[in-house]
Order: structure tokens, then sequence, then C-alpha cells
């Protein structure tokens, strides 16, 4: 087809026509065509191939072209600004599409409570509604519990015995330290008189009376010992009686020295026995105690048990808030009878929410890439925002009846715009194509189903070269084939040049 005369590459039945109505009637025709071209373009489904995504396209895959056209359309030069035609040559660079996916907002699972009573009772207060924002240790529900009631019970007797314990281990250490002063005296061989006399107030129980008899039996003998020792040498006393005086005074003696060996023992085990009480009243507290902690009463609650003062408030088993959060289930209410089983509230921290988003098999690569790396998201309810979440989970189980894997990012939610079964659409970062040839969307016509640009190959001559498309991201498509890089393309006007080439074709008809 030559091209040096444009009058032989329009309608034949239009030689005639003016030629500035013919270039009007052409750029119409072009508008029409080209709109529709880009926008198949535009709309045309990604290339599935994986074969080549995350690595560079080589020139020799590059310049494997399809079958060569030789379709040449001619444009004269100066006219090109008017057309808006504009050329440049095909390059290499990187291309990475995002990834866009469709997640749903829930809950944040680390920060939700499903409150449960661990007694059973009748619930006698109920302090929050539905929907109410609480704070930490707030008062959420009271439940009258005879459980609850009985255990602060046994803990204020066991207090109780604890006193009396302590009172008696008390009395035991005074009546031992008493104790163990007279016998030093006794041991001393102090007059009865002046022992009586210094340890008279001092508290010893029987003790007192014990060894006191037992020594003024020892100091009786021993002075009648030594009273007929002194009359010995006269010969008034015989031997015989004099020997019984001595044995009588041993006796006394030994008598004594048992005495205090027992009461000595006896002090002992008394104390012993004061302190076990102490301490098994100590374990009775710490066993009360403990079993009311592990029913949820806090240590205020413990600390203030006074059935004199409190009465059947004694058996309230107060429900408090965990943490800052809402009441989002409340299945309470007054009077009702509630178990151990029963859910009574539902408290979700919604200052932070989950986004949880399926991605494709095809998209599996991406994951490992985005562990703690920020994503995007939007919402129809909110069109002119954008939120960030922070991939905290990328999946390790695909979903056989899906084909995909449950990524999940947390979002923050302070101003309480995501509300928790929303659906939000999430951009990922795409696997990036180092090296590859791309040309602008708009560069790329298509005529009977095939993809083509022009190529301009010199003066005012273009030719129409077949090409395969890979992945677009919306701007910008990878060329697959049948363009090498360096060629000069036509990256806007192109519609111009295929009304043309096209009027050619008719008029050749």
């Amino acid at each position: 087809m030559p091209s040096s005369s444009s009058d032989t590459k329009t309608f034949p039945s239009n030689r005639s026509m003016n030629p500035y109505l013919k270039q009007g009637i052409i750029i119409a025709v072009a508008a029409m065509i080209g709109g529709f071209g880009n926008r198949w373009l535009t709309n045309r489904p990604s290339d599935t191939s994986t074969s080549n995504r995350g690595q560079g396209t080589s020139s020799k895959e590059i310049t494997s072209p399809t079958e060569p056209s030789m379709a040449i359309a001619t444009y004269p030069a100066d006219q090109w600004d008017v057309a808006g035609i504009q050329v440049s040559p095909a390059k290499q660079s990187d291309f990475s599409k995002p990834v866009r996916v469709t997640g749903k907002i829930s809950l944040n699972e680390d920060r939700i409570a499903h409150i449960y009573p661990m007694v059973e009772g009748t619930v006698d207060q109920v302090s929050v509604s539905l929907g109410q924002n609480v704070k930490t240790d707030d008062l959420l529900v009271v439940i009258h519990s005879r459980e609850i009631g009985t255990a602060k019970l046994d803990l204020y007797q066991a207090r109780l015995q604890r006193e009396l314990a302590m009172v008696k281990l008390g009395i035991q250490e005074n009546i031992t330290t008493n104790t163990k002063q007279l016998i030093a005296a006794l041991r001393a061989g102090q007059p009865i008189t002046e022992i009586e006399q210094k340890f008279r107030s001092n508290a010893m129980g029987d003790y007192r009376e014990r060894l006191l008899a037992s020594y003024a039996s020892y100091i009786k003998a021993q002075a009648d010992l030594s009273r007929l020792e002194g009359v010995r040498d006269s010969g008034a006393v015989s031997s015989k009686v004099l020997l019984t005086a001595q044995a009588s005074r041993d006796a006394d003696l030994a008598t004594f020295q048992s005495r205090i060996e027992q009461i000595e023992y006896e002090m002992k085990t008394s104390q012993l026995l004061a302190s076990q009480d102490l301490k098994e009243a100590d374990t009775k507290i710490a066993v009360a105690s403990t079993n009311l902690r592990i029913l949820g009463c806090s240590q205020e609650d413990i600390d203030s048990i006074d059935p004199a003062n409190q009465g059947e408030a004694i058996s309230h088993y107060p429900i408090t808030a965990p943490f800052d959060g809402t009441v989002i289930t409340k299945d309470v209410a007054l009077r009702e009878q509630v178990r151990q089983s029963t859910s009574v509230l539902t408290i979700a921290d919604l200052s932070t929410v989950w986004i949880t988003a399926d991605v494709y098999e095809e998209n599996v690569p991406l994951l490992r890439s985005l562990s703690d790396k920020n994503i995007t998201l939007r919402n129809e309810a909110w069109p002119d925002r954008t939120f960030d979440a922070k991939v905290f989970y990328t999946g390790e189980i695909m979903d056989e009846a899906t084909r995909t894997i449950s990524m999940r990012a947390t979002a923050d939610n302070s101003e309480r715009l995501l509300k928790p079964g929303m659906f939000v659409t999430v951009d990922l970062p795409g696997i990036t194509e180092s090296n590859v040839l791309t040309l602008p969307v708009g560069a790329v016509l298509e005529h009977e189903g095939k993809p083509f640009v022009f190529i301009h190959i010199g003066g005012d001559s273009f030719e129409r070269r077949d090409v395969k498309l890979g992945p677009t991201d919306g701007k910008v498509v990878v060329i697959r084939s049948g363009l090498p890089p360096g060629e000069s393309v036509v990256v806007d006007g192109g519609f111009i040049l295929k009304s043309r080439l096209l009027a050619e074709l008719m008029g050749e008809e």
C-alpha cells in the first residue's frame, strides 16, 4: 500500500470530500472505536499464567512476535499534535499489580470477655445496659448466692478461731515464762516465804501449787534431817531414825525434781498444742480466703466480712468489668436465676478490630511478605476514607472448599467507624516482576479480539503490531510478546491511526 499520498487511504466515494470535514469524521469514528477498545483493555481479565511471575522477562521472550501484520497507516507528522498522537520508546521496568480482596471486620478476639458467674444464685442487681461503655472494675451485676454467703461465714468463723488460738497461745507462753522463773528460784533454794511473795501475782495455773507443795515437802524433810544430824553424836537419836529421815528427805527431793521435769514437759506440750491450734486456724483462714478468691471475690470484699453489719448482703456476689469496653450482649434480668453455665454479659473492647481476608491460592506467595506489614482498607460507608491495619497472622492452612487462606490484621478503631460485620476492600501489595516491558493502557488497541499497538516505522508511517498482553494495574499493561524494547510505540492517539487504517481497509473493499 503506498504511503506517499493520503488520498489513496480514504474511502473511494469521498475522494472529492473536503479534507477537513473528512478528518473530522475520521476522528469521531476513531473516538468511538478507541473508547470501546480501551474499555475492553481496562476490563480484560489479568493474565492468569504464573510461569513468569516474580521473574524478569528476557529480550528473547519479548521479541517472539505473534504473526506479524504488515498493516500500515499513515498520518502527516505536522498534524500529530492536533490529533494527539504521541510516540515513545517501549521500556522495561518493574511491574507490581496491587491485589484487591474482600475482607470482613470482626471483634478483636484478644479483647472480648464472655462473662459467666462462678456461682449459682439469683440476680439482685443489674447496673449496666446494652451498648453501655464500662471501665475496668465497674460493677456490672450483683448475684445473691448461698454459696458465697456460706463461704464468707466460714472465713469469719476461722478468723474468730484464730483470735481464740492467739489468746490461748499468749496465755500459755505467759504461764510458761512465769513457771520457768519459779523453777529457777526453787532450784536456787530461796526461802518459801520469799518465793511466795515474789510470784504471788504471776499466772502459772496449777503449776504453782504443785511445785510449791513438792518443794515444801522437800524443805521440811531436809530440816528434819538436819535437826537429827545435829544430835546424832549425843546418842539421843538412833541410827535407824536417822536413816529413815535421810530416806524421807531423798524421796521428797526426788519427788520435787520429777515434779519439775513433769511440769516442764507439760508446759512444752501445752505450748506446742497452742501453736498447732493457731496454725490450724491460719490454715482454715487461708483455705476459706482462697475459696472466695477462686469464686471471684475481691480482696477488699474478703477483708470487709462482718455478718453483724452486712446482714443478707454478705451473700452478695458482685461481677465487675475485666477491662475497658462496651456491653455488646446482655442476657440477664433482675431476680433471674443464673448458674455457672449461664452467660450473663459480653464485654468487648472496640477500640481495635480484626480484619479477616481470604487470599486466593494464586496470591499465596504474597503472604510471606505481609507479616507485620500495614495494609489499606476501604469501606462503602466511608468512601472518602482509608484505614490502615497491621497484619499479624498470614494463615497456615488452606480451605479446601474455597481454595483460600485466611489472613488477619488488626486495625485501630478509636473513632468507632469500623463496625464488626462490615465488609471492606483490602488492598495488598502485589508481587513485583522485574525488568518486564510495559506500556500505558491507552497504547494498546483491539480489533477482532486481537490486541495490537502501532509502531512508528519512520516518516508519516505506522505499522500495526499484534502483541500478547500480561496483567494490568489499570494504568500500564505488561507486554508478554510481540514487541521488543526500544521500539517507538504510539502511546496516545492510536485510535486516530486505527480509524484511518479501518477506513483504508473499507475503501479497498
